[in-house]
């Protein structure tokens, strides 16, 4: 019986070499995977995925704000242009001997800072009224779709405030960098009947 000689010599040697180049392959191909991956992960990182939109900040301070009103019902705000007058209204003649309502907000701008596009983020102005009526507020809008309000108080007695709380919704549209929204809201404050708000941030993406 003939017997079938192992296989020597350049044979073996060019199984030897295919086998070191296919390792040599899957590491690379293992290296641009976690690449690929790492990158995911870092654009997630900028992106604010792993970051917690901060809570609701508050304008002033709050042991030096007026009681808050209970005495009517809240009051929503969105876009609408309807709402939006061609031009503000101007102050009228205060009526000698008639109490008459004073509006007084502490802060009228907030600046939310560096913000990332899937966050929602909120501030709390306080509308006050330091007159001798009640202070009434109506038509409260915003400039824009991301933007919502929410009045705690659509009526507020003399000598309490309302909570306004304007909030920005950063992932709505594709803007980036630094944004401005608006919103107004009508009064019957004599010296104040339309009032501007404004809210700005630094959109990251």
């Amino acid at each position: 019986m003939v017997q079938k000689s192992k296989t020597t010599g350049p044979h073996r040697g060019n199984r030897h070499l295919r086998r070191e180049r296919g390792g040599h392959l899957w590491k690379w191909i293992a290296m641009v995977a976690a690449l690929v991956i790492g990158l995911g992960l870092f654009n997630l990182w900028r992106s604010g995925a792993f970051a917690s939109p901060p809570p609701p900040s508050r304008s002033g301070d709050s042991a030096a704000l007026l009681p808050l009103a209970q005495a009517g019902p809240p009051l929503q705000g969105g876009h609408d242009p309807a709402l939006i007058p061609q031009t503000s209204p101007k102050p009228q003649p205060v009526p000698a001997n008639e109490p008459v309502p004073r509006l007084d907000m502490p802060e009228s701008s907030h600046d939310f800072g560096r913000i990332y596009a899937r966050w929602t983020v909120s501030h709390i102005f306080a509308v006050q009224n330091t007159g001798a009526a009640d202070l009434v507020i109506r038509n409260l809008v915003t400039s824009c779709g991301c933007t919502t309000a929410e009045l705690s108080s659509r009526v507020i007695p003399p000598g309490h405030r309302a909570d306004l709380t304007v909030t920005f919704d950063a992932d709505y549209h594709p803007a980036r960098g630094n944004v401005t929204r608006l919103v107004w809201f009508a009064t019957n404050d004599p010296n104040q009947p339309w009032v501007e708000v404004h809210i700005t941030a630094d959109v990251r993406r």
